[in-house]
């Protein structure tokens, strides 16, 4: 099992701003509330003890009620690795974790073009691969998507290609309830059966409400999930200056109250089930209109985020290795590194999207691997300064003495492979080494790595009866689709 390096020493907030952000999203859960497409929902939250005007459709979810889910939920859980329990992952408040992709994305950034492309289901099984590769990849989400394959059936090939060939953990879409059961179909022929899914969760299922205060009918496979076992993980996704709130604490407040409501909602399906809050503090670029992925305010947001979830001592997911720069370079580095060190300072439980480019529509594999270096350098950050007598080492010091040299002294060798950082991927040459060996900027030395990686690559190891369960799970889910003409959406 991994467990993740402990965060969460950044505070961002005041104790009283903490509490007034938390009384802000009660409140808003008590007026206006949320307003529900969904009848099953009014149902649910009717039943659980929420106030429901069915002729405006308003849930209004009194405080205790909230607070009753949030101690129901559980504070920590294992993501399972897929049949690899060397993949397992402790998700609990405070310690990091960090993964690649997101969901599907519609490009893929072509190293040798130096721009995006279609992509392909052969580019999700690359890139699935040098996600399974990366020693400090710990989950393992889309890079690009199945594009050469049909519109309605493109994640169950996204899918396919994940459970094929990686053993990591990975995040599955939860939408309307057929699509979902047709997921949640593959996602338990490739963990060895629905007994093993619920009782070894390797997925997470994201739910996205609509932003602001709404629920929407292609909402209701959460219900679905939940019963599976499956944890979740409410997103609500309000835009700061379009969607919700120009200022930060607005849009804390707007976006926990409706991640709160989620808390809520997975409890009234089954109390005691796993959820991850996913608190979005994405910014509407007024310039481009684009939604931000580097942009400071947005790391304030998040940080900020995780820090209230640690008040509410539940885990969290956000964004994290995603950015705004159009190829894997210095600026893509840079926002990387930003968003990834602040998450970890912050106590982000798990951190999407290395890889990402281009406000997420397309990723890069190189940018994969110059994450993962990224990610390396952080652990290293955030691990602990140990202060004891064998650390400080006096009696070495007065033993050197003046003028000494530590080099060869016994204390040295027994510590400095554990106290001093190695790269995997940067290179600490001389000058003339870097010119004697081309020259090369770091994305070239990254594009060598996975060059070198999908040589070697193949697809994981599938139990007995996986690999004809999760072929027949895939094309019983095609074909389902196709009779019912329904889209993923």
């Amino acid at each position: 099992m991994k467990v993740g390096i402990k965060g969460g020493m950044l505070d961002l907030l005041s104790e009283g701003d903490v509490q007034r952000i938390h009384n802000a999203a009660l409140s808003l859960l008590d007026n206006p509330g949320i307003f529900s497409e969904s009848t099953l929902f009014l149902d649910i939250f009717e039943q659980g003890g929420a106030r429901v005007d069915r002729d405006s459709r308003m849930i209004r979810v009194p405080a205790d009620l909230v607070m009753a889910a949030v101690e129901s939920a559980p504070r920590s859980f294992i993501l399972h690795g897929r049949n690899d329990p060397g993949m397992d992952l402790m998700i609990e408040p405070g310690r990091s974790y960090f993964g690649m992709g997101g969901t599907s994305e519609p490009s893929f950034f072509d190293y040798d073009h130096w721009g995006p492309r279609r992509p392909t289901k052969d580019d999700m099984v690359a890139s699935t691969r040098i996600g399974h590769a990366m020693p400090n990849i710990d989950f393992v989400q889309t890079l690009c998507m199945s594009a050469d394959q049909p519109t309605d059936v493109i994640f169950f090939h996204d899918f396919d290609a994940i459970f094929r060939n990686t053993t990591k953990p990975t995040v599955i879409n939860v939408l309307e309830r057929p699509f979902t059961g047709r997921l949640l179909e593959i996602a338990a022929a490739a963990s060895g059966g629905e007994g093993v899914l619920r009782e070894q969760p390797s997925v997470l299922g994201i739910v996205t409400p609509v932003s602001p205060l709404k629920i929407a009918i292609t909402n209701e496979g959460i219900v679905d999930a939940v019963k599976a076992g499956v944890p979740i993980l409410y997103s609500p996704g309000p835009l700061m200056g379009a969607s919700g709130p120009a200022t930060v604490a607005g849009t804390l407040a707007l976006t926990f109250a409706e991640v709160l409501f989620g808390v809520v909602l997975v409890q009234l399906i089954e109390p005691g089930a796993k959820v991850v809050l996913k608190p979005d503090t994405d910014v509407f670029d007024m310039k481009t209109t684009q939604c931000t992925y580097g942009s400071p305010e947005q790391s304030l947001g998040k940080a900020a985020a995780a820090q209230m979830a640690r008040f509410y001592d539940l885990p969290v997911y956000g964004l994290g290795g995603g950015v705004e720069a159009k190829a894997p370079d210095a600026e893509a580095a840079s926002e990387a590194m930003m968003n990834m060190l602040l998450n970890a300072l912050a106590g982000m439980s798990l951190s999407q999207s290395l890889g990402t480019l281009s406000f997420g529509l397309y990723g890069s594999q190189e940018m994969v691997v110059i994450c993962d270096e990224l990610v390396h350098m952080i652990r290293r950050v955030l691990t602990p300064v140990v202060v004891d007598d064998e650390a400080l080492a006096l009696d070495v010091i007065r033993d050197i003495g003046p003028g000494g040299s530590y080099l060869g002294h016994d204390h040295t060798v027994q510590h400095f492979r554990r106290e001093l950082f190695f790269p995997n991927l940067f290179r600490r040459q001389t000058i003339q080494e870097w010119l004697d060996t081309g020259s090369r900027m770091i994305h070239e030395v990254a594009h060598e790595r996975v060059l070198q990686i999908l040589a070697e690559s193949r697809p994981v190891p599938l139990p007995a009866g996986v690999d004809a369960a999760l072929e027949d799970a895939v094309a019983r889910a095609i074909t389902e689709t196709g009779k019912s003409g329904g889209a993923n959406r």
